[in-house]
């Protein structure tokens, strides 16, 4: 179904679009948590309330679809509130069912610009409404022996009822939300609001939308707000049900009642404490502003221009240094150093802009293992830790997918089920671990389980089946060599192929994929015990600090986190393996490639260095010819006609103007990693 958003709308629509897909990404979360949690009345406070401003939003652009949808989710945490109702296992699948179909519907909405039609959410609908109607009868046997009463009856009882009510206010309240209580005394808060939200648009009340919200948010009440007085035609019966006015007490009758009252009262400061914590949170949230990510990387570009600049600008001082000793020279040099510092202060600002907690793909987790142990028949336990941990979005963005091979596996293939584990003498409940954290300029993502870990042996002898290793070599690998080879191509460990993957299937994409963002990839396991991935990453990927080389009269620059050390070339020390050659450095052997033959380049005589650079858990020595110290420089694209070169991982423009190729040692080494693995 098209939507049709008036220009004048289109603001109000794109806040909503993003407000909406934050409420719906913290609702899957917290309705994982409902399950651990289920009388939790905060957390179930939150879900209401998210869902409520969902449907307010939805209600105020006329999105029917998913004004229906939350409308109803709404209903049922109402009533979880209320203590009407408690959510079972089977329910919450329900509930997440319908969790689903608005992420679908906000998708649709955000790329098609339209919505479900009214058809297409019958089904679930109708799961919901079963939710409903499956609450609220006390007793089923006295209900179904109730005469059913047509809408007209229930309309003229309940306004008969409504004349029978006369209200007294306890508390000052704006004049607009009085009118509105007494227009409906039956309704609470949250159908106050939904009233509103009903009104046509000159109609609404909207000053008094924040004064509801925050009574919600308070945990308030219309009886806390409102006395209901009986008319006199109310029958003798109901009157009795309250007590006579505390005017009518004695002084000890008034004593024992305020002594009765004092927990109540506990809990109101309580809450009421917390709710002016929530109003400070919120007048600070309302400083933040939400800044578009083009704008962001349009400001990251003109400071990475601004950095190629100062680069250019502190070589030609230092080359006027050398040529002219004056006053003025000085205080130029003076002034550039100033600008950097002010350059570099820039830079690490708008990075920051860049950065966001790893939370983002963490809290999809938890549901995803939700939904596969249930599927797998396991019981597993997700610890997450470091979800605050924060990196740059470009690398953020490209995580997603590993993690989920990642995890995929951990549950499929690492964790055995509840039967063998208590036959292992370990808990049937499996443990599985997501975890990040800094390190330096670097950021450390793991995932470990408690599981069966991997079988050296076996991966060993598939490498050997698939011709990847020789059986001399097998005898000489050690474990964690063995375990890099799970990140080739096609490499599997498991004998049968799965609806998931097995321990190995699609390690590869994970391994390109952080190679491609200049990360490594750590694996140890012990078998019966489990297995542990660490991915280790560099937190932004724009502006990096690079060693800059030259090979053949031609310059490049090499990634400074990749290079362990650098030592001066000698002949004596250089030795021959097979077709390989090799450095002797203090006593260890390491390949040694010549930068000419990985690039394809003509061979030069005029070998002065070693480049020692580290490759996923191997140390490989690179010779070069020239070194020309470090530089910050910012990485440019090469396009799309030259975005795919092998061992190429951009360009840069030096501080001489000259267009500067980085490197990228992991893609160079591609071609030779199948032969290195034997001599490694």
């Amino acid at each position: 179904m098209k939507i049709d958003i008036p220009p004048d709308m289109q603001e109000i629509f794109e806040e909503f679009l993003v407000e909406a897909s934050e409420i719906l990404d913290n609702l899957d979360q917290d309705l994982i948590d409902l399950e651990n949690s289920p009388e939790d009345s905060e957390l179930i406070n939150r879900i209401f309330r998210g869902m409520h401003t969902l449907k307010g939003g939805a209600g105020f652009l006329n999105l029917t679809s998913i004004i229906e949808l939350a409308h109803r989710m709404e209903d049922i945490f109402n009533k979880v509130r209320n203590k009407e109702l408690k959510i079972t296992s089977a329910q919450l699948d329900i509930l997440f069912e319908g969790l689903d179909r608005l992420k679908e519907s906000i998708e649709l909405l955000k790329n098609e610009n339209e919505i479900p039609s009214p058809e297409d959410i019958v089904d679930i609908l109708q799961k919901l409404d079963s939710i409903l109607e499956g609450v609220g009868v006390s007793s089923p046997g006295i209900e179904e022996n109730k005469p059913d009463k047509t809408t007209d009856e229930k309309t003229e009882n309940r306004e008969n009822k409504n004349r029978q009510k006369k209200l007294k206010f306890k508390v000052d309240l704006p004049e607009d939300l009085k009118k509105l209580i007494e227009k409906y005394p039956d309704k609470d808060l949250a159908g106050l609001l939904e009233e509103i939200i009903l009104m046509s648009p000159e109609e609404r009340p909207m000053d008094i939308i924040p004064v509801i919200e925050e009574l919600i948010e308070e945990g308030k009440d219309i009886k806390e707000l409102v006395d209901v007085e009986e008319e006199e035609d109310i029958e003798k019966s109901e009157s009795e049900q309250f007590s006579p006015p505390d005017i009518a007490k004695s002084d000890t009758e008034k004593k024992e009642s305020i002594e009765e009252t004092k927990p109540s009262m506990d809990v109101s400061t309580t809450r009421k404490s917390s709710s002016k914590i929530t109003s400070k949170e919120k007048k600070k949230s309302g400083d933040v502003i939400r800044i578009d990510v083009e704008r962001i990387e349009s400001l990251m570009n003109l400071v990475g221009e601004i950095v190629l600049d100062r680069n250019r600008i502190m070589r030609l001082l230092s080359q006027l240094e050398k040529e002219v000793r004056s006053e003025t020279v000085e205080q130029l040099n003076e002034t550039v150093i100033g600008m950097d510092r002010t350059v570099s202060d820039l830079q690490v600002a708008v990075m920051k802009l860049r950065m966001q907690p790893i939370k983002k793909i963490f809290s999809k987790f938890p549901r995803m293992v939700r939904d596969l142990s249930k599927k797998l028949g396991k019981k597993v336990n997700l610890v997450i830790e470091g979800e605050d941990t924060e990196l740059d979005k470009s690398i953020l963005d490209k995580l997603e997918d590993p993690l989920i091979h990642l995890v995929r596996n951990s549950l499929d293939h690492g964790l055995e089920s509840p039967e063998e584990r208590m036959m292992m003498g370990k808990p049937e409940v499996g443990n599985i671990k997501l975890f990040a954290y800094h390190e330096g300029d670097h950021i450390i993502i793991g995932i470990s389980d408690d599981g069966r870990g991997i079988n050296v042996e076996k991966v060993k002898q598939k490498a050997i089946e698939k011709g990847l290793i020789t059986q001399d070599q097998a005898k000489q690998m050690s474990d964690k060599d063995a375990f890099s080879l799970i990140l080739m191509p096609g490499f599997s460990t498991n004998d049968q192929v799965t609806e998931l993957s097995g321990r190995g299937v699609g390690m590869d994409v994970v391994a390109s994929v952080i190679y491609s963002l200049r990360g490594t990839i750590e694996i140890d396991s012990e078998e019966g015990k489990g297995a542990t991935i660490i991915l280790k990453l560099p937190l932004t990927v724009a502006i990096i600090r690079t060693l800059i080389i030259g090979v053949n009269n031609q310059i490049f620059s090499i990634p400074l986190h990749a290079i362990i050390e650098i030592v001066k070339y000698e002949k004596e020390k250089v030795k021959s393996v097979g077709r390989f050659k090799s450095l002797v450095l203090r006593d260890e052997v390491l390949p040694l490639f010549n930068l000419n033959e990985l690039l394809g380049v003509e061979e030069s005589e005029d070998k002065r260095f070693v480049v020692v650079v580290k490759v996923g858990e191997k140390y490989i020595a690179v010779a070069v010819d020239k070194l020309f110290g470090e530089e910050e420089i910012v990485i440019k694209s090469m396009g799309e006609l030259l975005e795919d070169v092998p061992g190429i991982a951009g360009a840069t423009i030096a501080g001489d103007g000259k267009v500067i190729l980085i490197l990228d040692i992991n893609s160079l080494l591609s071609d030779v990693k199948k032969q290195l693995l034997g001599v490694l």
